[in-house]
């Protein structure tokens, strides 16, 4: 958490049907205080269930002074996405806010529909007053990270009871995949620099790296994991450049010789709030640094076969469009000659005929026997589905393809194990598609009953646009309209002032199925 300002809104607010692991429910409370000068006050929890209160608990009331301090809560499944229902709601009204966010990070954008106007005071807008009467109400986030941030102030004087929240997951089309290197289990090895260009979606369905009190504060915003080998001893630095000079990343450095269950303190780290490069030089002096750094930690100093786990973390989403990053020093890295070199590999569902397409294409190929194409619901436990012959040696484009005829509901991970003639195989990186069924394919209308608007919210597999339906209980089609979509979760506001009040059937048609649900205008 950085110290800056509040900037982005966003319309939201739907009720899902919940959904949650077997994993035992825990008890969370709002933090008073941040860590290390900044407003996050607690680590990063990757949850599917749970009861969220404010720091006054059950039975007492919340503090005074809390300065806008926030926690965040994320999924811990992929293809989950984090739903919040409060039970109770009751804050000094026109003074004490609770602001609900879209998002890992302090400035994700804020929820503004709520169960009654939002309120604003001295420039905060957030949930407000006495909302008894207006329980149970819901946010789901709609973010590709799946996480929901919560962020609360109170002034010096009056206090209430504060807020009884359930903490949930619910199925997503455009949530966490489980397999990008925002987890370090699923970590990109490095042996020389690179750009950077992608840039990651969040935190991952795994907290990692937080202690609580030190760096990094609060864990991962949108992090981003590597892990590099020594060849030779010697010293090593690290420069990491944004693509734009305004770009805010932190790193941290585990090791030597960790395992991601267990990383322990970061033998570097920096949370400086300064934007621009940042890296590790023989000028630095220190090892570690909050808030107020200066971006800039001491040169390492490694021995040949040590590892070390590195990960990057973006403050603001996509604010640089990527980075570069430089090694110098004595020290060499291992490098591994791979035995092909892939240049793509996808994985597409087909609504239509109800497979998964997977392609992939080699660039050049040496001593490669085979493919084996696996697939998995855990990303534990993989079956091969498929096996194809490859080239042997070749110095030109190769493309593949394949179909899965027998895709399981839910989250599906593919991935190919390359073969050589010897024997010798490896392991391509994880692929995804979430595949959605009846159950879960739903609409949402909120607010409903409504009286001048409503929004709709529902999933479409892809970008190629649908028909909004809104017809009358007498069976009059009074609106026909298209309507883009995009893949995952769309948001879609219906304007009501024009039509009586009565009930009515909103009917939104993708090209793979059709979404019905009923809208009480009053």
């Amino acid at each position: 958490m950085k110290i800056q300002k509040i900037v982005a809104k966003i319309s939201l607010g739907v009720l899902f049907v919940a959904y949650t692991t077997a994993a035992q429910a825990q008890t969370y409370f709002h933090p008073t205080v941040g860590i290390q000068s900044e407003f996050v006050g607690a680590c990063l929890v990757s949850t599917c269930s749970g009861t969220y209160y404010d720091n006054g608990g059950a039975g007492g009331n919340y503090s005074n002074g809390i300065n806008q301090i926030y926690r965040v809560f994320c999924p811990n499944t992929a293809g989950q996405c984090m739903q919040v229902t409060f039970n109770s709601f009751n804050v000094e009204a026109g003074y004490d806010f609770l602001l609900v966010k879209n998002g890992p990070t302090q400035n994700s954008p804020t929820f503004t529909t709520a169960p009654a106007s939002p309120t604003v005071y001295a420039g905060i807008t957030g949930l407000n007053g006495n909302l008894g009467g207006s329980v149970p109400f819901s946010y789901t986030s709609t973010d590709a990270s799946g996480c929901l941030t919560f962020r609360f102030y109170s002034d010096g004087s009056v206090t209430r009871s504060g807020w009884n929240a359930t903490l949930q997951c619910v199925p997503c089309a455009g949530g966490p995949n489980g397999t990008d290197n925002n987890d370090c289990i699923n970590l990109t090895p490095l042996c020389s620099g690179t750009t950077i260009n992608g840039a990651s979606s969040g935190p991952g369905i795994v907290a990692e790296g937080c202690t609580g009190s030190t760096c990094p504060a609060g864990g991962e915003n949108f992090s981003s994991w590597y892990t590099i080998t020594a060849q030779t001893s010697g010293t090593f630095n690290i420069t990491l450049t944004p693509n734009v000079g305004t770009g805010d990343y932190d790193f941290a450095i585990y090791g030597p010789n960790v395992t991601c269950g267990a990383l322990g303190s970061p033998v570097r780290c920096t949370d400086a709030a300064l934007t621009g490069t940042t890296g590790l030089t023989g000028t630095a002096g220190d090892f570690t640094e909050d808030v107020n750094g200066d971006k800039f930690l001491q040169t390492m100093n490694i021995i040949a076969g040590e590892t070390y786990i590195i990960v990057v973390d973006e403050w603001s989403p996509n604010s640089a469009g990527g980075y570069s990053l430089a090694f110098g020093g004595t020290a060499s890295l291992d490098c591994s000659i791979l035995p092909i070199e892939l240049s793509e590999f996808t994985t597409e569902y087909n609504p239509t005929r109800d497979v998964v397409d997977v392609f992939w294409i080699t660039d050049t190929e040496k001593d490669n026997d085979y493919f084996e194409v696996e697939r998995s619901s855990d990303n534990t436990n993989f079956e091969v589905i498929n096996k194809v012959k490859g080239t042997g040696n070749s110095t030109y484009e190769t493309q593949y393809y394949v179909e899965d005829s027998n895709p399981f509901v839910g989250v599906n991970y593919y991935r190919l194990k390359q073969v050589d003639f010897d024997g010798e195989f490896k392991y391509s990186d994880v692929r995804t598609v979430n595949i959605l069924s009846n159950e879960y394919d739903l609409i949402s209308v909120f607010p409903n009953p409504a009286t001048n608007e409503a929004e709709i919210v529902f999933n479409s597999y892809d970008d190629n646009g649908a028909i909004l339906q809104l017809t009358s209980s007498q069976g009059r089609v009074i609106v026909n309209t298209p309507i883009e979509t995009t893949a995952g979760s769309n948001r879609v506001k219906v304007d009501l002032t024009e039509h009586d009040k009565g009930v009515y059937l909103i009917r939104v048609i993708t090209k793979e199925k059709a979404f019905t649900t009923r809208l009480v205008k009053r």
